[in-house]
């Protein structure tokens, strides 16, 4: 049996479970293992995984899986949300979006009181054959049940568009296309949008900082990333690589307030220019396993998204006085970087350029 397993979300891999189930089916079958995400791309390079799980790739798990299509016999769903029952409904949310014929079976939280969960009446047999071999070769005694799509949760209404976000816990920050908007405070608040921008947050409150770095772009809420709370749960040892000599000539790339492109925006760069507190904590992170230092553009407005963070060897965070970050960010993006993502810059002088567009406002500067 050809058999594709989509990975989500680093919980699964730091803890150990994806290795261990990757492994069994192996032994068995022609498999096919991928990741997409961020974080879950950072604990696959910390668990030493990447030679077998492919992580080229930034899709989400649905268009993972229909991006396999015909070359699986069975796609199997590996998840360990932040309760069993986030985790179902993320499953839920997956099988809505999918188009393969393929039989699907959401494997969740195996080591957490789990459960197998088949979506159609020919995937019962799959998720049987799975909780027998899971059982059979780790001892993992999940009860199967049949799940159902979850409906759509974006709504018209008159002339605005609402959108429901699934498995927010009150108290945590909400984050639309990789900026974070607000704040939940009852559970699946809700996001309201009208010609394309966030007007109200049914259940929450609102940031408004954060709807300013988004004035500028439209919101499409039937296609736009959604995501709550931490982004990475578990605790992990960092896989840190050595960063190279620099020469005179690098490519530098910026990224502005979308720390999870991160893989996406850096192919290629020997260093990179991060703006915002978050954006700077994640990348850097990232880019410590990568071995690319940072030049960071932060302001102290720092909402904790992640924790424990490593800065790579070489990097300097520059804090400027609050609010500013963004300021500082587009002159660089603009004077240094000619308004392009990504650029050959043949000075080795690039810390004292950005820190000249930065003098009158810098507070402090902390080098690792």
């Amino acid at each position: 049996m050809r058999i594709g397993i989509i990975l989500h979300g680093p919980e699964i891999v730091d803890a150990g479970s994806a290795q261990r189930i990757i492994g069994i089916f192996k032994r068995e079958h022609y498999v096919v293992v991928k990741l997409g995400g961020t974080m879950g791309r950072t604990a696959v390079l910390d668990a030493g995984l990447e030679d077998v799980i492919d992580i080229s790739q930034g899709l989400t798990p649905s268009e993972t899986m229909n991006a396999l299509k015909d070359s699986i016999d069975l796609a199997i769903l590996l998840n360990q949300g932040k309760t069993p029952e986030t985790g179902k409904q993320f499953g839920r949310i997956v099988a809505s979006k999918l188009k393969t014929s393929a039989p699907f079976v959401h494997v969740e939280s195996p080591q957490l009181c789990g459960k197998i969960i088949y979506y159609s009446p020919g995937a019962k047999k799959c998720a049987e054959y799975v909780k027998e071999i899971l059982g059979r070769h780790e001892n993992y005694d999940l009860p199967i049940e049949p799940g159902s799509p979850l409906p759509p949760d974006v709504r018209v209404d008159g002339d605005t568009i609402i959108r429901r976000v699934a498995g927010a816990f009150p108290g945590e920050n909400i984050r639309l296309n990789g900026i974070i908007i607000g704040t939940a405070t009852r559970p699946e608040p809700e996001i309201v949008c009208k010609d394309g921008r966030v007007v109200e947050l049914r259940g929450g409150i609102i940031k408004l900082h954060g709807l300013e770095k988004l004035r500028n772009r439209k919101i499409d809420l039937f296609t736009a990333r959604v995501k709550t709370g931490s982004i990475r749960r578990t605790k992990c040892r960092p896989r840190i690589k050595k960063v190279p000599s620099q020469s005179p000539g690098k490519t530098v790339a910026i990224i502005d307030h979308c720390a999870e492109s991160t893989f996406e925006l850096i192919k290629g760069a020997s260093l990179v220019i991060t703006v915002g507190d978050d954006t700077t904590a994640i990348a850097a992170d990232i880019l410590a396993r990568l071995g690319i230092p940072v030049i960071g553009i932060t302001d102290g407005d720092l909402d904790c998204i992640l924790e424990d963070t490593t800065v790579p060897a070489g990097s300097a965070i520059i804090r400027v006085r609050e609010g500013f970050d963004d300021v500082v960010g587009k002159e660089v993006f603009k004077k240094l970087m000619g308004s392009e993502q990504k650029v050959r810059l043949e000075s080795d002088e690039l810390l004292a350029r950005v820190l000249t567009i930065a003098e009158k406002y810098i507070v402090k500067i902390k080098y690792f």
